[in-house]
């Protein structure tokens, strides 16, 4: 059976009805979002495509790519065709997860997925998930690649580390980067950026909402009072989550600071690939790092950015708000001994 064009306006193509032969068969039908009960939205995307993405969500659709459905059935299907081979990066946000996304995704023996929206929705409102993929279902999906010796290597979103442990749990050869930054390069590089600032602030209540979840509210010194504090709580809720994911998975995991990654690119992205199983020569790394990726920003790369201009918004975050980090990093110390993710946490 093949796909068929169903509802289209006259004149106008539209959404084609994929089958579970067809969404098994390549990543080239990706699975988009939940589009009511029972449906799901699909994009068609080419393998450039992927590389070109920083993001797998609602933007994809700026570049107007051919749209399909099929129902959550048909997608249950198609998983069931697929063995479902996976590794994953997870993040707490703004410490260049998606630079270590597109170096890992150059070599051939990995297909990148960046933040896809799905995983997102699951991770947010798992109560509210009845019409969509199961997790299950969904990773298999998004598993899917291009060649038969390649391995995908999904980024997720940064709360999706709020469901690392449940990810990694589906399959026992899964491994994971978890990528961060410790809390003082993590303050200096929000408030470094007017854009990052206005994202933390919006993200600020459920953040605090899944720490006090995750750790209980009276583990916290005290409510955070300044936009310092804001910050520094919201680095300790995303690293909190991945600890408690690499508490259950520690054989699987490997944590790389982005700052040390910098600092010493060629062992950084050796031993990224050696923990997903890779075994790269020198010279592969080498022609890794000599591409266009790091020295543009990797989630726009239009612009240019390198560790040197990181430095300098870091130095001078450091100079414009120094009062502001002091207070963070004092709230941060009140915390030490109060729960014991919160020390896991303060010990990288």
């Amino acid at each position: 059976m093949q796909s068929r064009e169903h509802g289209a306006p006259s004149g106008k193509r539209g959404a084609l009805e994929v089958t579970a032969a067809e969404l098994a068969g390549s990543p080239a039908w990706f699975p988009l979002e939940a589009a009511g009960a029972d449906v799901l939205r699909l994009v068609r995307l080419e393998e450039a495509a992927y590389r070109q993405a920083s993001f797998l969500d609602q933007r994809i659709l700026a570049t107007h790519p051919r749209e399909g459905t099929c129902s959550i059935e048909t997608a249950a299907a198609a998983a069931g065709m697929l063995h479902a081979r996976a590794h994953y990066i997870f993040h707490i946000g703004h410490v260049g997860s998606t630079l270590i996304s597109r170096l890992l995704g150059e070599h051939p023996g990995f297909h990148s997925v960046r933040e896809p929206a799905l995983l997102r929705a699951l991770a947010a409102a798992p109560a509210q998930a009845a019409h969509a993929p199961s997790l299950t279902v969904t990773l298999a999906l998004l598993a899917r690649t291009w060649r038969i010796r390649q391995r995908a290597l999904i980024k997720a979103t940064s709360f999706v580390s709020e469901i690392a442990g449940s990810i990694l749990a589906t399959d026992d050869q899964a491994a994971a980067l978890l990528v961060f930054t410790p809390p003082l390069a993590y303050l200096r590089c929000i408030l470094g950026g007017p854009h990052s600032r206005v994202e933390s602030r919006a993200l600020a209540p459920a953040r605090l909402a899944r720490l006090h979840a995750r750790i209980g509210s009276a583990a916290l010194p005290s409510l955070p009072g300044s936009e310092g504090e804001w910050i520094a709580m919201s680095w300790l809720c995303e690293m909190s989550a991945l600890c408690q994911a690499a508490t259950r998975c520690a054989a699987r995991v490997r944590w790389i600071d982005f700052d040390e990654f910098l600092t010493t690119p060629a062992a950084g992205l050796t031993e990224a690939l050696r923990a997903l199983g890779a075994a790269p020569a020198a010279q592969e790394v080498e022609a890794l790092l000599a591409g266009p990726w790091m020295s543009r920003y990797a989630k726009a790369p239009e612009h240019a950015y390198d560790a040197a201009l990181r430095r300098s918004v870091l130095e001078a975050a450091d100079r414009e708000h120094r009062g502001e980090i002091r207070r963070a990093m004092d709230w941060l110390a009140r915390a030490a001994g109060r729960h014991p993710l919160i020390d896991a946490a303060l010990a990288h």
